[in-house]
């Protein structure tokens, strides 16, 4: 029972010491703090935009900037974004009704 303890025990220090690191890789401007197992706000588009692309970048040079043993194997099975949508969708304001097309698009 002891030894299944300490060894469930490492399981959870490895866990959650790696998601620590991830943080820190892969968040823009996360500090460390975790008040709520850290929330992100986005405000705009922009904002999305640079955080994707900062994920990107930071994967592309993970075999640069990580001290530990974290990348990828080869050049070209690396990070792949998929983008699905709604083809047409609108609003209408003053009822705040949405007109939602339900086909999508990859």
């Amino acid at each position: 029972l002891v030894f299944f303890g300490l060894s469930n025990q490492l399981v959870v220090s490895f866990k959650e010491e790696n998601t620590v690191a991830f943080k820190h890789l892969f968040l823009k401007g996360y500090s460390g703090t975790d008040e709520d197992d850290y929330s992100c706000s986005i405000y705009t588009q922009q904002d999305a935009y640079d955080s994707i692309f900062y994920v990107i970048n930071q994967y592309r040079n993970l075999k640069n900037i990580s001290l530990g043993t974290l990348g990828y194997e080869h050049e070209e099975s690396g990070l792949k974004i998929c983008k699905q949508q709604y083809k047409r969708g609108t609003m209408l304001p003053s009822n705040d009704t949405l007109n939602i097309d339900v086909s999508t698009e990859t």
